[in-house]
């Protein structure tokens, strides 16, 4: 994980753009070419890449080794020393059920969980683990409704060289409607840019998974198209598990070849007309698949795919056989009259997200774009085949995360604390704010809502470079994504609106000089949302929320030097509901 947060939005000043050169390509492990844009140089000098990649060189063995708040109740082993909590944690405890067994003081963090539908009291959550001391991809799993967990890391992927990819994170996890359960993840050196994007299979719940297998050969005809999986007795089909894999040209962490970025994965069924295809490892090449191993649904994947100067494009690859094997990788983002570079091509995008009507197997794809003069954007693209074309993008809504408190902005204090200066961080905290979390989700139904889809999307437009004040925000399409409707805000605590959200800042630049703006509280900030709806229309959005630290104070004592403004530091997992009834018609855009 590169050290340094990058803005994606790509505030170029006008005067510094140079002609495109020549795309480069980079050949990929399974025969795979991925057409990456040249590298360009913005003012900011920034990348917008996931926690995971972020921290991939970043140890933790020096931290404390124990947590007051660390294991579970219950008949189980303890330690002889338990620590006592701080002022901080003893005014934030709640009464959440651990999920990660482990009594080590490291973290756990951008979680993700799943219900299998076939069995409803069992759930399985992912998240970035660092009990080995670095991000790995940590696993929880119940079959009791939540009341005890078993928790774990997936097995590393296993490559041609011998080596093991153990740097790993951006789970996601999922349960097709079979009730198989699949464990989405990138997996890295630490020590050299060899990345990938894998998917492990667990068929009892996520208890135990398989391990994803890089395919070695070829070894003479017809081995070109087989292949295998480690050495002799592996039974492993070749290619299990392999979205995508590229291979390090010099030994050496220095951005020689693209990089795997903040994957996701969904199913759904097979649109009508659309065969279950299943692909040979090297070529990618449409195969018929082996007996008993087609599932329930098709599996997409979409991920981004870092050139080394930080430009990124977002990818998408399908399965039919359980992730046993992957289409070739398509270029997805398309090009638009909004995506001001590359002659309209949205080519620097990240934090994609697919979902697929159950009904109709119609799939969209939501992610952010930098290809803007300001301020950041959302797409959406969609497919009716199975992810073989896709529509052009339409543009959901501008997304304001460049006008941010930032280091360069006048928080040394964050970076003093290794939080880089130009991460965004909120007000009272130098944790990094990552503007590439939103959330989109196609309705379950049909009829009349066949073509209904929501995003969420949190931002900083009722805030300024000096004082956060990030909102969630609903939008609506009920015409396939062709239009949407909002925004409509979600959090409905106190957010007034800036009399100037720019003051300070350097025209086109997340640069400017905070001081510039007259220091007040707009509201508690809330982000990292996700949005989903059941089989009978209700709608929930989930978010991190500040609302109800209204007390807290100052820096001092066990609070951070951060912390200068009294509330709005403790954080609460926060949601909100509502039920969809009937759909609407839209004739045009209601979004800025």
């Amino acid at each position: 994980m590169k050290v340094g947060v990058r803005s994606l939005a790509a505030k170029r000043r006008l005067g510094i753009l140079a002609a495109v050169a020549a795309i480069a390509s980079f050949v990929l492990t399974g025969g795979s070419a991925y057409a990456v844009n040249p590298p360009f140089f913005d003012d900011q000098g920034d990348q917008l890449v996931s926690g995971a990649l972020d921290f991939r060189d970043v140890s933790g063995g020096t931290n404390v080794t124990e947590c007051p708040q660390a294991g579970l109740s219950g008949d189980r082993a303890h330690p002889l020393d338990k620590r006592a909590g701080d002022r901080a944690e003893q005014k934030s405890t709640g009464n959440d059920r651990r999920l990660n067994q482990d009594f080590a003081c490291f973290p756990q963090d951008e979680t993700a969980v799943d219900q299998n539908p076939k069995a409803p009291r069992n759930y399985l959550a992912g998240a970035n683990d660092y009990r080995m001391g670095w991000g790995t991809s940590g696993f929880y799993a119940t079959t009791d409704g939540g009341a005890h967990w078993y928790d774990g890391i997936t097995p590393f992927p296993s490559l041609p060289s011998g080596d093991n990819l153990d740097g790993g994170g951006d789970p996601v996890t999922l349960f097709d409607r079979g009730g198989v359960a699949y464990y989405a993840q990138i997996n890295f050196n630490r020590t050299d840019d060899t990345s990938g994007v894998w998917v492990n299979r667990s068929t009892n719940g996520g208890f135990t998974w398989t391990r994803p297998c890089v395919a070695i050969g070829p070894i003479g005809p017809p081995a070109q198209e087989h292949g295998v999986c480690g050495g002799a007795g592996d039974v492993r089909q070749p290619g299990d598990g392999t979205v995508g894999f590229i291979q390090d040209n010099d030994s050496t962490l220095n951005g020689s070849v693209p990089a795997f970025d903040k994957e996701w994965i969904t199913a759904g069924p097979r649109p009508a007309g659309v065969a279950a295809t299943c692909f040979t490892p090297f070529t990618h090449t449409p195969t018929a698949c082996a007996e008993g191993t087609v599932g329930t649904d098709r599996l997409y994947v979409t991920y981004s795919l870092f050139s080394g100067a930080g430009s990124a494009q977002i990818f998408l690859s399908y399965s039919d056989d359980q992730a046993r094997s992957w289409s070739a990788a398509r270029y997805i983002a398309g090009s638009g009259p909004f995506c001001f570079f590359f002659g309209g091509n949205c080519r620097d995008s990240q934090g994609s997200q697919p979902t697929v009507n159950p009904t109709t197997g119609q799939l969209w794809v939501g992610f952010i774009n930098g290809d803007t003069i300001d301020e950041d954007q959302y797409l959406v693209v969609t497919s009716t085949d199975g992810g073989q074309t896709f529509s052009p993008p339409s543009r959901v809504d501008t997304l304001y995360d460049v006008n941010f408190p930032r280091g360069v902005n006048g928080r040394a204090d964050c970076t003093a604390r290794g939080q880089g200066s130009t991460r965004a961080v909120p007000t009272n905290s130098c944790f990094r704010y990552d503007p590439i979390f939103n959330s989109i989700v196609a309705d379950k139904r049909g009829g009349e809502f066949a073509n209904d889809v929501y995003v969420v999307l949190a931002d900083n437009r009722n805030g300024t470079i000096r004082d956060s004040n990030t909102d969630i925000f609903l939008y609506k399409s009920t015409d396939g994504g062709s239009t949407w409707i909002g925004p409509s805000r979600v959090n409905n605590d106190r957010s007034d609106t800036p009399a100037n959200r720019d003051c300070g800042r350097l025209p086109e630049s997340i640069r400017g000089n905070a001081a510039n703006c007259v220091e007040q509280n707009f509201g508690a900030d809330q982000f990292f949302p996700f949005v989903t709806i059941t089989n009978d229309g209700v709608l929930n959005v989930t978010f991190h929320d500040r609302r109800l630290d209204t007390d807290s104070p100052v820096a001092g004592g066990a609070w951070p030097t951060s912390k200068t403004e009294v509330g709005n530091y403790l954080v609460w997992y926060w949601g909100a509901q509502c039920k969809i009834t009937q759909t609407q018609t839209v004739s045009q855009t209601t979004t800025g």
